[in-house]
This record gives structure tokens, sequence and C-alpha cells, in this order.
């Protein structure tokens, strides 16, 4: 059974070095944000390789936190490191290519050469690219190339989120307010008829989409209140949409309210490595024997046949293009 990684965090070293001068342990916050920490785990491949072993996960689907609205040098060394790693270890890396900030013609020509020349996986943005939700028409060229491409959006938590203004202290920024923007821009996605203007554009929320299914009654029987322009209703537009298992580091009780209320064949896992399981995000080492713990909760969840092993790594493949072995299909 093929297990994939779909939200597991590389920066290459090069790209660390700029943040930090290479000081492991310094922060390396981007403005308005705390203890986005520079440890060895985020650019140690041999140490995650081993992780990954002893965890049972055959691929890593690659992004980068230092790597969301940066410039169009520093998406290139990531993309660059991606496809590096693709190639040197077939197999068990997959890489999802970083757009430049701005939207401009720089950003889109990036994204051509990363998808074509490199032959990342996906892309990869932030809920807020650019300061614009995901429903923005400065988006929308983005979006035609996702199409174009036939790749997937994973989307990871804009760091931190703007516009909301009592979640500066405690540092919940991180760890409130990027769920409750998650939360937002799906509904954003649904309730603005994005899913009908761009019929194939596939997005990946992370986190459970921030734990969605906690309020999907809610935004169901509110639907009427987005306005009559769309098309379709809510449980189809969200069907739509897939999750990664990612943000509550295996929690049990975070899995059972997703399963409550989003399609099982719309879930990805995802681990959040090496922020979480290594200690580093929390206060807990659950390491490869949380990862390996996480895996078998899902392979083991009642649910109807095929659809745990869907989730731990199928689903992902076909989104990837990936074959059983993890590489990129023929």
């Amino acid at each position: 059974m093929l297990v994939i990684d779909t939200h597991h965090h590389y920066v290459p070293p090069a790209l660390v070095a700029r943040y930090d001068g290479g000081r492991s342990g310094t922060q390396v916050a981007p403005p308005g944000m705390t203890k986005i920490n520079s440890h060895p785990g985020l650019s140690d491949v041999d140490e995650r390789l081993r992780t990954m072993d002893a965890a049972g996960v055959d691929v890593a689907v690659l992004s980068s936190i230092l790597s969301w609205d940066a410039s169009a040098e520093e998406c290139r060394i990531t993309n660059d490191a991606f496809a590096g790693l693709q190639t040197s270890h077939p197999g068990r890396f997959a890489g999802l290519a970083h757009v430049p900030t701005g939207m401009t013609a720089e950003s889109l020509n990036e994204v051509d050469r990363a998808l074509g020349d490199l032959g990342l996986r996906g892309l990869s943005l932030p809920s807020q690219p650019d300061g614009h939700p995901l429903d923005a028409p400065e988006l929308w060229p983005l979006y035609e190339k996702a199409c174009a491409w036939d790749v997937p959006i994973f989307v990871h938590p804009a760091m931190p989120p703007r516009g909301y203004a009592f979640i500066g202290d405690y540092d919940l920024s991180r760890i409130v307010g990027r769920e409750l923007d998650l939360i937002l821009q799906t509904t954003r996605i649904i309730a603005s008829g994005l899913l009908d203007r761009f019929p194939t554009l596939t997005f990946v929320m992370s986190h459970m989409g921030g734990g969605i299914a906690a309020i999907t009654e809610r935004l169901r029987g509110k639907q009427h209140r987005f306005g009559p322009h769309l098309e379709r209703s809510f449980d189809e537009y969200l069907g739509r949409i897939h999750f990664d298992l990612a943000g509550f580091e295996g929690g049990p009780g975070a899995l059972a309210c997703a399963l409550t209320a989003l399609d099982p064949a719309t879930l990805l896992f995802g681990t959040d490595f090496p922020q979480d399981f290594s200690g580093v995000g929390s206060v807990e080492t659950k390491g490869a024997a949380g990862i390996a713990a996480y895996v078998r909760a899902v392979a083991d969840l009642d649910l109807p046949d095929g659809l745990p092993a869907a989730i731990l790594g199928g689903t992902a493949a076909r989104l990837l293009g990936l074959d059983s072995s993890g590489r990129p299909r023929a």
C-alpha cells in the first residue's frame, strides 16, 4: 500500500542561509509571525528519509515554509532544489512548485518552468497569496495555468493570515488564526462560484480545511445567503475540494470530526513534518513512531474497501500523476 505524505516541509539550505546565515535554532519568522525556527530537520534529507522509512511513508510531497509570497529568485532556488531531490531520490519525493509573489508574467513563467522543465507535480500557495483571498480575480491567470497543466493546488495556511485583529497575542495567529483562515478561504472558493468558472481546478486545503467539518451543517443551511449565482448545492462544491489530514498531529478527534462531513474520497494523508511529530512545533516528540501510528489509524478506519488506501496514497498519486511506486507516470 502506497503511503504519501502530502504535507511535508523541506527548505533548501541556500534559502535558510539567506534568512539566518545558516545558524540553526534562530528564528526566521516573516513579519508579524513568531516562532518559525530554523532547525536541522528542515533541510536534512538523510534524516527525513530515515524517518520516512521508519514510519512507513513512501513519498513526501515537498513545500517550503520560506517560499510563499517569496521573490522569483527565492522560488527558483526552492523549485530547483525540489527537482533535484526528485531526480536524486526517485519515488521518494514529489515537489510542489512555489509561485513568485505578484502574479506577474515572471510569476507565470516560473510556473511553466517548474512544471514543464523541472517536472514538479503541483503548485503550492498560501491561503492569502499577496494578501488576496483565493477567489480574487488577480489569481485567475494562475488558475488557468493550473488547469492547463492539470495539476492540483495545495493550499497552506498564510503566514500570518491578515484581517484578524485579535489574534496577534499569545501566538494565536499560528495556533487559531490560520485555521480560521482555511475555513474562510474554503468557504470563499465555494461561495464565489470559482469552481463554476474553473470546472477542472483542484484545490487541496491543508489541516482538514482548518476543521471546516465542524460547521458544514451551518454552511449548508446558509448557502442561500451566498447569493443566487451558484449552480450547484453546497455539498457538491465541497465534494470537489480535497483536504489533507495534517495540522493536528494525528489527533483522533480531528480525524473523526472530518469524517462526519468530508467525503473520504477527498482526504489525503499528511503530517506537517518536520514541524509536527518532531517536537519542534509542539510539546510532544512523537517522531517516526507517531507517524506510523497515524498511518495505522487511517488504515484501520471503518470505511468501504479501498478508501483507507486511497486516503493514505491512492488519491494523492492520482492527483500528482504518480504510479504505484511513487514515480511520475509515463
